[in-house]
């Protein structure tokens, strides 16, 4: 089958504060870990078709090709080509995406599969955004509700956060896709630089200037069963509390 067109350190991109303790440098990097995963459940609503008259595999993905070929700014910057039910976006110079997530290159598969009422989109390749290096393995289970997309997603990403980290997300939870915001919920098992944890992500949400809602928050969890909560504070900024009480103030990559 051949391919068709279609319609070092704590660094100024990175979390800010570099801290002495284990726990609080826990909780900083699980908020870069989930800033991450949001980019990527972001990145389904660029391939998200309308189901209606659609009757197949390849139907969804003709659809999801003519959403994405208008998903990614400014146009031009993005070439959009269809093998199947798989939609190949190859960014040719830098775009912007869902949910200010800006200075995208590299290329995205997605593999569109029809599920009852709701389309499957199953992630991969890998693209580069201002603060990161994204290679999914997810799959978006996407359907309309209430003038949003409702989702789960569930799969695993590796990638390089913004102080040069190397990180890794294996996970599954609900997302809610609305036209400013993407909101995650759900457990996912991280490393990044350290000993593997368990987070708990209850509420992160993640708008159009590429940065976190106040209100959310993360449950971070040792083997060794200490905790770090984080707390989203709205922009760049948040909060980590270690088990112990004590407590820093932090900042996420932001701004796309």
């Amino acid at each position: 089958m051949t391919w068709r067109l279609a319609v070092m350190g704590c660094l100024a991109y990175g979390l800010d504060a570099c801290s002495a303790d284990p726990m609080i440098e826990d909780g900083q990097r699980a908020a870069e870990a989930v800033a991450m995963a949001s980019e990527i459940v972001g990145l389904a609503q660029a391939f998200a078709p309308s189901l209606e008259g659609v009757t197949t595999n390849a139907m969804a993905a003709e659809r999801a090709a003519a959403v994405a070929q208008a998903a990614f700014l400014p146009a031009g910057c993005a070439r959009v080509q269809i093998r199947d039910n798989a939609v190949r976006v190859s960014f040719d110079s830098e775009c912007e995406g869902p949910y200010g997530t800006r200075y995208l290159s590299g290329s995205l598969v997605a593999t569109v599969a029809l599920r009852s009422a709701q389309v499957e989109v199953a992630l991969s390749g890998e693209a580069r955004t201002r603060h990161s290096t994204l290679r999914p393995a997810v799959n978006v289970t996407m359907f309309p509700a209430g003038g949003a997309i409702q989702a789960d997603y569930a799969g695993n990403f590796t990638g390089v956060g913004a102080r040069g980290t190397a990180v890794s997300f294996d996970g599954r939870g609900s997302a809610s896709l609305g036209v400013d915001c993407v909101q995650l919920n759900g457990t996912a098992a991280v490393t990044a630089g350290s000993e593997p944890w368990t987070v708990i992500i209850a509420g992160y949400t993640r708008c159009l200037g590429g940065c976190p809602m106040s209100g959310g928050s993360l449950l971070v969890s040792r083997a060794a069963g200490t905790q770090t909560r984080v707390e989203l504070g709205g922009g760049a900024n948040v909060s980590v509390t270690a088990g112990t009480g004590r407590a820093e103030a932090a900042t996420v990559p932001c701004g796309g």
